[in-house]
Parts: structure tokens; sequence; C-alpha cells
């Protein structure tokens, strides 16, 4: 099951006699909800490799609806079997950007746990002792 987007998804956001045309290979005339997961579930894949650079656990971002745009892009780029025509080529380079872009922390999700980078020569010491501790007040 495709975790970022859904068929509703791309049905909301590609016409639905496009998606027809794209998955119909019986020729029924109704979308072939198995093809377009199986996209899905590739834009995910390709979508995981970048977000779990700065995400530790990327399955906590499934609601995002910036995810959600691109596993559309990536995936309704990949039903299409011949020439691709420009408009979903730029959609598709437009997505890897933005993959691009929050792999690098330019754009940053909402939710998710995001991971720090270590910082090189951090400074350690060691804070002051305790004022009162057990040893100091075992007279009162």
């Amino acid at each position: 099951m495709p975790l970022f987007a859904t068929l509703a998804d791309m049905q909301a956001r590609f016409e639905a006699r496009d998606l027809v045309q794209l998955t119909d290979e019986e020729g029924t005339g109704e979308i072939d909800a198995a093809r377009v997961d199986a996209a899905l579930i590739r834009a995910d894949a390709i979508i995981t490799g970048y977000v779990a650079r700065r995400h530790k656990d990327v399955a906590l971002l499934a609601g995002n609806q910036l995810l959600s745009d691109i596993a559309c892009d990536l995936a309704f780029q990949e039903l299409w079997r011949g020439d691709r025509p420009e408009h979903v080529k730029d959609r598709h380079k437009d997505a890897m950007k933005r993959l691009s872009d929050i792999s690098a922390g330019t754009i940053v999700l909402d939710g998710g746990q995001e991971v720090a980078e270590p910082r090189p020569d951090a400074i350690m010491f060691p804070g002051q002792p305790n004022t009162f501790g057990r040893d100091s007040l075992k007279s009162f």
C-alpha cells in the first residue's frame, strides 16, 4: 500500500480521462487501481530515499501534503509508457528538485523527527559540583 499518496489523491490532482488512458490496458474504461498503486509505491521508494536523509521515521510524514503532491507527480510520469509530454517532464523535474531541497534541508517538512547533524569540535566541560548533596547535608 502506498505511503504518501493514494488513488484518490491522483484523481484529485489529474484528469480522470488521463488516468484511464494511462492505466486501462483491458479496455474497461476504468482506472486500473493496481497500476496506479504500483506507480505510487515506486514514487514512495524515491521519496523515502531523499527524505530519510533528514528524518528518522519517514512513516510519520505520511499525511504531508507536499510529499503527497510529489508522489503524485512522480507516479504520473511513471504511468506513461511512451514519450512524455513536456508538462509531465516539467512536473517530474520540479518534484525531484523539491526532494533535493528537502534532502539538503532547504525545505523543512512539518512533522517527523529531523536527524540533527553532528557538530564538529563541540566543547564538553563538567558542570559545577552540587551545592546541596547527600554528603554536604549529613549534619542536618
